[in-house]
């Protein structure tokens, strides 16, 4: 799966969800715990491998990712399972030497959109941002310019200017220099 995601910081949270709420449907709040996972020899590679393992709600759900950015959009390569037993998942990774890397807290509401994703969220300790995004099957050039476009567009229906566009990923902004 392609994921096409742009996350922008926000001036005033509030007006924005005004506005989502004007044209978005609502789907639900959420709380998002992310634990950040490598292996022992991958500890020089931070960034490049890895995973998260998800708590939301009452779903676990491991994710990883081959990113890249353009412009401050980022287009990944995503592979997700659910795990039906999070406790025995870590329990499992840790014996095979994974090590956890860092933790992020996500609160917020999804709302959909024309088939984009888009969420409202407070990261702790970075703030609030708005998250718009779309899954892929396929990595075709012209169908990625346009669900880049399209991207822009929700934002700018949000009344968030793309200026605002924060090109880096939240790990780059809670670790710092220290990936």
């Amino acid at each position: 799966m392609l994921e096409i995601e742009l996350k922008a910081r926000l001036r005033d949270p509030a007006a924005v969800e005004e506005r989502l709420r004007a044209f978005a449907r609502f789907v639900r709040a959420f709380d998002k715990l992310d634990s950040y996972w490598h292996g022992p020899d991958w500890r020089f590679a931070r960034g490049t491998k890895g995973f998260r393992v998800r708590s939301d709600g009452d779903a676990s759900v491991v994710t990883f990712k081959v990113k890249r950015n353009e412009a401050g959009i980022e287009i990944n390569r995503e592979t997700e399972f659910e795990v039906s037993d999070q406790a025995a998942f870590v329990a499992l990774i840790e014996r095979i030497g994974c090590e956890p890397f860092y933790r992020k807290r996500k609160t917020g509401t999804l709302y959909e959109h024309d088939g984009f994703s888009i969420e409202l969220v407070e990261v702790a300790g970075l703030g609030h941002f708005l998250e718009i995004e779309k899954l892929l099957d396929s990595d075709d050039p012209a169908l990625m310019a346009i669900t880049m476009g399209g991207l822009k567009a929700v934002l700018a229906k949000a009344g968030v200017p793309e200026s605002d566009i924060e090109g880096r990923s939240y790990s780059e902004l809670i670790l710092g220099g220290s990936l």
